[in-house]
């Protein structure tokens, strides 16, 4: 598949949930407190995201290099700002709306899909939504013009199981918007995606599908 971003890297906490750590003034650590809470304070700036200029990509392979590729719908997003520095962030992904891109046979791209949506691996019918909770974006000192100049730390839930996940990402910020690239990969065994996965199965010789996925988003977002 074709990178549409920039990729860098990525470290997934092994079953960790990563919170808020208390950063920057007094007055900082508070708006980031109450935003663990669910609470928006009224000095926070709301970035929405645009969902139909933002873009999630998803590229998963087998062991012999072969795959399949396509994106998912974004259906809600907000990022969370005080006094110019980002403090958070939420990133609602719709889980129906997953398509298939790499296969042009009308027949095979939907029985593809339609697995793609079955219990082998995402319950879409129980678990029709993901979401990505941003908890950190702590800047990268010394960071170059088209490098990545934050690393993203959140949490990342699919199939109603979450675990922390910490990536890196260009974000550019003006006043009333903001633009992020990221490209980073999940391990989909921890989410009870099982199948062809050699966690879970043994002997599946070229049908082992890998356990990493593969994310490019790109999100737009605006006062």
């Amino acid at each position: 598949m074709k990178k549409i971003l920039y990729f860098i890297s990525v470290i997934v906490l092994s079953g960790a949930v990563v919170s808020c750590a208390p950063r920057g003034g007094d007055r900082t650590s508070e708006m980031i407190e109450k935003l663990e809470l669910g609470q928006i304070p009224e000095e926070v700036d709301i970035f929405i995201v645009n969902t139909s200029q933002s873009k999630v990509a998803w590229e998963g392979k087998k062991i012999t290099g072969s795959g399949h590729d396509g994106v998912i719908a974004l259906k809600s997003g907000e990022l969370y700002s005080y006094d110019g520095t980002l403090i958070g962030g939420k990133i609602v992904i719709d889980m129906t709306r997953i398509t298939v891109l790499d296969i042009e046979d009308p027949g095979s791209n939907a029985r593809l899909k339609g697995h793609l949506e079955s219990d082998d691996f995402f319950s879409v019918a129980t678990y029709p939504e993901s979401q990505l909770d941003i908890v950190e974006f702590k800047p990268v000192d010394g960071a170059v013009a088209g490098a990545p100049n934050y690393r993203v730390s959140g949490n990342l839930t699919i199939k109603g199981i979450t675990h922390g996940i910490t990536f890196d990402a260009i974000i550019n910020q003006t006043e009333n918007r903001i633009h992020s690239v990221a490209d980073f990969e999940f391990d989909r065994s921890k989410y009870d995606v099982r199948f062809g996965s050699g966690r879970f199965f043994e002997n599946l010789g070229d049908n082992l599908i890998l356990d990493a996925i593969e994310l490019d988003i790109e999100l737009v977002a605006s006062k």
